[in-house]
């Protein structure tokens, strides 16, 4: 089994606002295939942090694939952008810092990134 050390698994996450990031340490994959996919691929292995992107919730009754495969608004496309430059930010947080401080802080940055006040 390869060595997760210096492993970080990104995805996207309907529980998040649309380009909201989100750092997760050891967890289970809840309703995410593809974390499942990759857990057990590394045989039932969850020992590896996530950075999370979201992509918000599907509106209203729509049907949640057909949600997944649409393509991003153009707004939506300029947050995601965003969010994978910050992303970028972050895992170089978690890797100088480890978990603790960096989730911490850069996740309190993202929870209020897109409300106005």
């Amino acid at each position: 089994m390869m060595s997760l050390v210096s492993f970080v698994k990104v995805h996207d996450e309907l529980s998040l606002p649309n380009g909201v990031l989100r750092l997760k340490p050891k967890r289970g994959y809840g309703q995410h295939n593809g974390v499942k996919s990759v857990m057990e691929h590394l045989d039932g292995c969850h020992q590896f942090p996530r950075l999370c992107i979201g992509i918000g919730n599907p509106p209203g009754t729509m049907d949640m694939k057909a949600f997944l495969l649409q393509k991003f608004s153009k707004t939506e496309r300029e947050q995601v952008d965003t969010a994978l430059k910050e992303g970028v930010e972050a895992v170089r947080m978690l890797v100088l810092e480890g978990h603790s401080s960096s989730l911490r802080r850069f996740n309190i940055e993202q929870k209020f990134k897109y409300h106005k006040v």
